[in-house]
């Protein structure tokens, strides 16, 4: 028999996203392999008893460990969280995942996870690969050349699904530079957590195969080197939004919602009018000739319009807090 390999995995969540980290949650239980042991950190600081039942209930699918930390004090004060209307889907949480090797102290390494993800596959090949002399292994991010441009940085990558050197990250005392550096960069910040990130582990990030942060978008069509072994739905255009329902690997998430509590929620429905539909048949008609003038995209990270105008290509930043 296999001996045992214990996974440890953190999320960072709050009430709004309790039945998409279920969702994942679930489709991590439901691939592992037989010697997985896994071991869940969820930091929280608005789950009720009733939330965690809810998870626990997850264990019909596998056995698992689950521990509950709360973030408080100074470390809510460092997080520099603006929302609007294109970042509803960011909140404080996000920025908990770069106090993960101060909050567990009792692991060495550990992998992260984004609440908006699905899992294909076990996680053990992903945890065992070798860090070399890097404190974060993680995918390209989609929009990387346009942002390490920005920030002036080697590589960038998307903070979604991490694989994190805890013990080398204490070592550094990564805490206090992720510290120094929001509040040295408050104002300056565009991408969150993951600007921080990137900008004080410059030069110890390894990247991994896009199989393992498999970003899907509703704007930009990616192709993936392998199969996807993790599904990230980026943006906005979530699974469980009726402008994502329809979007690659949406039923996916839907597969692993039916494992949980939540499963009776219904899927979103795309209302759609007879006037809707004709103009969406039109609109696929003339695409081809119009696009030959005219044609209008925004970048999957949304940092930049591009705009293509009798053959002449043009490109205009924005700023994506705004």
């Amino acid at each position: 028999m296999k001996e045992k390999t214990t996974i440890p995995i953190c999320f960072a969540s709050d009430k709004n996203y309790l039945q998409h980290l279920a969702v994942a949650i679930a489709s991590i239980l439901a691939n592992k392999a037989e010697s997985d042991a896994l071991r869940f950190y969820i930091l929280e600081n608005t789950f009720t008893d009733a939330d965690r039942d809810a998870l626990n209930q997850l264990k019909a699918i596998a056995d698992f460990e689950i521990h509950y930390l709360p973030v408080k004090g100074r470390l809510l004060e460092l997080c520099p969280v603006k929302i609007d209307n294109a970042h509803q889907h960011i909140s404080i949480e996000t920025y908990f995942r770069l106090f993960i090797p101060e909050l567990i102290p009792n692991e060495n390494k550990i992998i992260y996870l984004d609440c908006d993800v699905v899992v294909l596959c076990s996680l053990a090949e992903l945890y065992t690969m070798d860090f070399g002399n890097h404190c974060v292994l993680g995918v390209r991010d989609i929009d990387s050349r346009i942002n390490a441009k920005r920030m002036r940085t080697r590589r960038y990558i998307n903070a979604g699904v991490l694989l994190m050197n805890s013990k080398r990250m204490r070592e550094k005392s990564a805490y206090q530079q992720f510290a120094d550096y929001i509040a040295n960069h408050r104002e300056t910040i565009r991408w969150h957590d993951q600007d921080v990130l990137v900008a004080v582990l410059d030069g110890h990030i390894g990247y991994v195969s896009d199989a393992w942060n498999a970003q899907i978008t509703f704007e930009k069509k990616i192709r993936f080197s392998k199969p996807p072994r993790i599904v990230h739905y980026v943006g906005s255009h979530k699974p469980w939004k009726p402008a994502g329902v329809n979007r690659p690997y949406a039923d996916a998430y839907f597969r692993y919602l039916a494992l949980t509590p939540y499963k009776d929620v219904p899927k979103p429905s795309v209302k759609r009018s007879v006037f809707s539909v004709f103009r969406r048949r039109v609109k696929t008609f003339l695409n081809p000739l119009t696009s030959l003038f005219f044609s209008r995209k925004r970048s999957a990270g949304g940092t930049y319009n591009a705009f293509r105008i009798l053959g002449f290509r043009f490109k205009r930043r924005r700023d994506p807090l705004k």
